[in-house]
């Protein structure tokens, strides 16, 4: 593989083996969805919200969080995507997660097992929503329907689910959730043509002890369902229309769990990967370490994005009492900075009551001897009643020009600190002059569209 580049701009070239399970398709409707809007709550409820959850039918009505958000330029437009993850309201167990019958309803989305929103709390299928500013979203009440031509603009919705158990021996039957999006080619495409690379962790039925200590785990000794996550790889040629590439691992997955008391022996969550050189592929994935009890950051890397070796954990936060990341850190994304010669990781930070943040930290290397910044980027909001009182997570930061970023970012409502699913997405800006990640992030205010442009 050559000149892989990363980033919101980035475009790629890759072929590999056979293309597996595609993507269910059912029957969508579009809809827009306005930063503005309120829902019969203060404006001060939806303070940064961009996107919410789905309306009542919706496959996202449940769940909304992880979000991927990329930039494309060409033709005098901006075209920007977000893939996230998200869940109905139904309940799904171990029966399986949905069937292809012609008369279920058309916005049916997946439901994840119960007891995961600790560890997963984006947990569910992959949606895509576009914008022309990436402040208001067009998305899907159901799932795309592989439109082509100039209807495939409006295709959005639902584009990846769990396989069910009608696939017993893969990595996802029970729930998925995407955490990286790319675009790898060579320098000769441009305005994101190409092949586009979806990592997520995918979750099956089998049931796994909860460990004591974790947070909204059911109860020391529990068997929880989808607590067994792995990582995996889906392609597509334009970022709608999904098919998962078969990994090593007998599941599919690009590679496994760790043995038996090693750190990430439960699970591995939220892949997201940099493409830091030539043959220089890194994937940052976190675990919930047992025998530290606590959230912990570790790496893999790759000469060519498949075949995968660990390296082991870089980062797991402070351990000071209080601080912002006294439980650990997860759900990372990792960027390179090159005016300043470092890499930034931007990761989500669990507090002793599983209440999340976002911090920062940063390397010369981009591997090792991660330096914490101690005050958090972006904390739950002040406010009782917003929409992200409860905490955030799940950062995902776009370059904007002057040197600003825009962070994007999963929230959910108070209703009592600590664990709980992910119900919407938000955005912050850093602020002008000196180091972007230096200081906290604001909520964007404002009215949605192109006046209010960064």
């Amino acid at each position: 593989m050559r000149g892989l580049r990363t980033g919101s701009l980035c475009s790629g070239r890759c072929s590999r083996g056979p293309l597996l399970r595609p993507a269910r398709s059912q029957s969508a409707a579009s809809v827009v969805t306005k930063a503005s809007q309120a829902e019969t709550v203060a404006e001060v409820d939806t303070l940064g919200l961009v996107l919410g959850r789905g309306a009542e039918g919706s496959w996202d009505a449940g769940v909304v969080g992880n979000p991927v958000v990329r930039c494309y330029i060409g033709d005098n437009e901006e075209r920007w995507f977000m893939w996230y993850s998200g869940a109905s309201n139904g309940a799904t167990s171990s029966s399986g997660s949905g069937s292809d019958d012609a008369d279920e309803d058309a916005a049916a989305g997946p439901s994840p097992p119960p007891g995961l929103a600790g560890v997963s709390p984006g947990a569910g299928g992959v949606g895509v929503a576009v914008s022309s500013d990436g402040v208001s979203w067009t998305r899907g009440r159901g799932a795309v329907e592989g439109a082509r031509g100039a209807a495939r603009a409006a295709d959005v919705g639902l584009c990846l689910t769990p396989t069910g158990v009608d696939y017993w021996w893969t990595l996802d039957t029970a729930h998925l959730a995407v955490s990286d999006v790319q675009v790898f080619s060579n320098s000769s495409i441009q305005s994101g043509v190409g092949v586009y690379w979806m990592f997520y962790s995918g979750g099956d039925f089998s049931p796994l002890e909860a460990p004591s200590g974790m947070p909204g785990a059911p109860g020391a000794g529990a068997a929880l369902e989808g607590l067994r996550m792995r990582p995996g790889l889906a392609m597509s040629q334009d970022g709608r229309n999904w098919a998962r590439i078969e990994g090593e691992h007998h599941t599919g997955a690009l590679f496994d769990v760790g043995a038996a008391g090693e750190w990430d022996e439960l699970f591995v969550g939220h892949p997201t990967v940099i493409a830091a050189g030539p043959k220089d592929m890194r994937m940052f994935y976190h675990s919930y370490d047992a025998n530290k009890g606590r959230f912990v950051i570790g790496l893999a890397t790759s000469p060519d994005g498949f075949k995968w070796t660990k390296k082991g954990p870089v980062f797991e936060g402070s351990r000071e009492p209080g601080a912002h990341d006294e439980l650990g850190a997860a759900a990372c994304q990792v960027i390179m900075d090159p005016d300043r010669r470092r890499f930034i990781m931007l990761y989500e930070g669990i507090a002793a009551d599983g209440t999340r943040s976002i911090g920062a930290a940063s390397s010369a290397d981009g591997k090792s001897k991660w330096t914490r910044l101690a005050a958090p980027l972006l904390e739950a909001s002040a406010a009782p009643a917003a929409w992200d009182a409860g905490g955030v997570g799940a950062p995902c930061a776009v370059p904007m020009a002057g040197g600003r970023w825009r962070l994007y970012y999963a929230g959910r409502a108070s209703g009592g600190r600590g664990p709980g699913a992910w119900e919407g997405v938000g955005m912050a800006l850093s602020q002008p002059g000196g180091d972007p990640f230096a200081q906290p992030f604001k909520r964007r205010t404002g009215a949605a569209g192109p006046a209010a442009a960064i």
